[in-house]
């Protein structure tokens, strides 16, 4: 039997990350999506949306981390 067209073709190899870590399944809005691909296109060079997310988060958390952000308020005691 002769090969099919689908036989011959070359599957692209998928690189994972060195390191593995857990996945967190997460559902975003079509306006966010859009948000999120624009800003990894412009990125030199552009990378995938699971990549910018990271980024993304990984900014965050360092902004973060700086600012500490404002102190809880004093609760009122208890009589």
């Amino acid at each position: 039997m002769a090969k099919s067209s689908y036989d011959n073709i070359v599957r692209p190899v998928r690189k994972r990350s060195a390191v593995t870590g857990t996945l967190v399944g997460v559902r975003l809005q079509a306006g966010q999506i859009k948000a999120i691909d624009a800003w990894a296109a412009k990125q030199t060079p552009p990378v995938t949306r699971p990549e910018a997310i990271r980024g993304m988060i990984d900014a965050m958390l360092q902004i973060l981390s700086k600012d500490p952000g404002e102190e809880p308020t004093k609760r009122a005691k208890k009589r």
